[in-house]
């Protein structure tokens, strides 16, 4: 329960860490992206400017004279209608100026329409115009044709109502403005649908006609089966838009110091946009040293940025999101990991620290003894026991301090290490001799079959053979068999004798995890093993220990 507790704890605090510094990263990239759109928005739109003021530029150079004065100003407006009002789409706005700042021609609020000016046998002329239907309807009527203009329908499958078809049927032109004589609404119904859902084709027959009752005195050209075009009319950006590019003030103070260019906020990711491009693109400088042109082009965007981005945003944020959820995962595994190690390691410290009071505290109470009756004069013919058994204690203290020292060595991994040929025969053939006597007394049979060459410190290596050996010795019961099998690339210490439990065979290699619990039928210090493991790690041999049919093995590969 408490290493639950501890798992979720770490789990949880690492999310938020890596969380909060998600938000904070994605934030800041966020900000940066919008901060490069809109410089990349002003360049795009500062290149529309400019191609929008070379047809306006088109468009003057045949309609004023050598002084820079417009010859028909109703030409020249219906012109403009004609070539500009299509690249005024929404949230664009455009106005022409003269030299005195007088506006010369803005786009409006009203409908675009299209339609067949003049032909020339199969050639068609497409002319465009404004039309305002506030102008020749009553107000029921226009509030009617424009719920059809603005209908907003979803049609998702065959039959359903897919918009509305608005036509001229018959209308008169007059200084750019469409004069309606009669239009014409037919309901489209859903035919063929794209793989995205899109309607790709439609059909209607039945139609509403709407006349405005208009009597042509003027006896203007009547025309027939014109369009209106959707995407126009009425619009509070545009509005917003329009009344920035009709103001003069602004151009006046736009020319005078240059500044051509320039953005105005509107929200964190809104902009507006304005460009004031003078004829030809080029300036004159007057003699109060003001700059003019003889006819400016001046163009409005508004811009959402987050539009413009956010395909991109939302990928980025997804996969940053996966990203930082798998690191989470990673860090909070690894954390509790490290946590559990650091838990280990005290539980290790603990138990070692114990055991090594528990062995020293042994020989230190037998020494204060000794002492106390060598002080006290008791038993004066026993002095020479007295301190044979000092010695003793003392030697078996300093074998128990040596190695903890020597174990200490090792796992700090810092010892240089050797890599010659080493025999492990020839390390097997001094390890038999020198435990002949023990073996002898005991009854045990010992056997050494095999040889290989290892790569490795002679001493080290010979230290953990006898290691093994010795721990063989103290497991085998008199009369057993100590077996040393050496192959390519294995070496194995058979002893007979008990299994070692289950339980205790992962812990083994620690400090003073013996096989027998019981700590007081063995003379070994409890070290051995964990020696042999540290040794053995350092040239990163693979080691272990099995339960066979009537003993133990011991092993090390390399």
């Amino acid at each position: 329960m408490k290493r639950n507790r501890a798992k979720h704890r770490i789990f949880l605090r690492t999310c938020i860490s890596l969380l909060s510094a998600y938000l904070v990263l994605m934030i800041g990239f966020s900000i940066f992206m919008l901060f490069q759109e809109k410089k990349v928005a002003s360049m795009q739109y500062g290149t529309y400017a400019s191609y929008i003021s070379s047809t306006v530029d088109e468009i003057l150079k045949d309609n004023v004279d050598d002084d820079y004065k417009i010859i028909d100003t109703g030409q020249i407006k219906w012109e403009f209608v004609n070539s500009i009002a299509n690249y005024t789409a929404s949230k664009t706005e455009i106005a022409i100026f003269t030299k005195n700042y007088e506006l010369v021609f803005h786009t409006r609020d009203d409908l675009l329409c299209s339609y067949t000016k003049d032909t020339d046998g199969r050639k068609y002329y497409t002319g465009y115009a404004y039309l305002n239907l506030d102008d020749w309807f009553e107000e029921t009527v226009v509030t009617e044709l424009k719920s059809y203009y603005y209908a907003d329908t979803k049609a998702k499958k065959e039959g359903d109502l897919a918009g509305y078809s608005i036509s001229l049927e018959s209308f008169f032109v007059e200084d750019e403005m469409i004069i309606p004589e009669k239009i014409s609404v037919i309901p489209m119904y859903a035919k063929d649908f794209d793989k995205d859902g899109r309607v790709t084709s439609s059909s209607g027959s039945q139609q509403m006609f709407y006349e405005s009752n208009y009597e042509n005195t003027k006896g203007l050209k009547t025309f027939y089966h014109g369009a209106i075009i959707p995407g126009f009319g009425e619009n509070e950006i545009n509005s917003q838009l329009r009344t920035m590019v009709t103001d003069e003030e602004k151009l006046r103070l736009a020319a005078n110091k240059s500044e051509l260019g320039s953005t105005e906020f509107v929200n964190p990711v809104t902009y507006r946009f304005y460009f004031a491009i003078p004829y030809q693109r080029h300036l004159n400088l007057d003699e109060t040293d003001h700059y003019y042109s003889d006819f400016w082009t001046v163009t409005g965007v508004q811009v959402n940025l987050l539009e413009q981005c956010l395909s991109t945003l939302v990928f980025v944020w997804i996969i940053s999101f996966i990203v930082f959820g798998i690191a989470a995962l990673l860090l909070s595994t690894q954390t509790y990991k490290v946590y559990r190690e650091r838990e280990e390691f005290d539980q290790y410290r603990r138990e070692t620290t114990n055991a090594l009071a528990h062995d020293l505290k042994t020989p230190l109470s037998i020494i204060s003894g000794y002492a106390q009756n060598l002080i006290e004069n008791i038993h004066t013919e026993k002095r020479e026991y007295y301190a044979t058994n000092i010695n003793g204690n003392v030697n078996r203290m300093d074998k128990i301090i040596r190695e903890m020292l020597e174990l200490s060595r090792y796992e700090s991994d810092v010892i240089p290490l050797k890599y010659d040929d080493v025999s492990l025969r020839e390390v097997g053939i001094k390890l038999l001799e020198r435990y002949t006597q023990i073996c002898n007394e005991k009854h045990i049979t010992t056997s050494l079959d095999g040889d290989s060459i290892v790569k490795a410190d002679f001493s080290l290596l010979e230290r953990v053979m006898d290691n093994f050996y010795v721990n063989a010795l103290e497991q085998t019961p008199e009369g057993g068999v100590i077996d040393i099998s050496i192959t390519d690339h294995t070496l194995e210490f058979f002893n007979s004798g008990s299994h070692i439990p289950d339980a205790v065979l992962s812990e083994i290699w620690k400090p003073y995890k013996k096989a027998d619990t019981s700590r007081s039928n063995t003379k070994g210090s409890g070290l051995g093993l964990s020696i042999s493991s540290k040794i053995l790690d350092l040239y990163h041999f693979s080691y272990g220990v099995k339960n066979m049919a009537n003993g133990v093995v011991f092993w090390f590969k390399w």
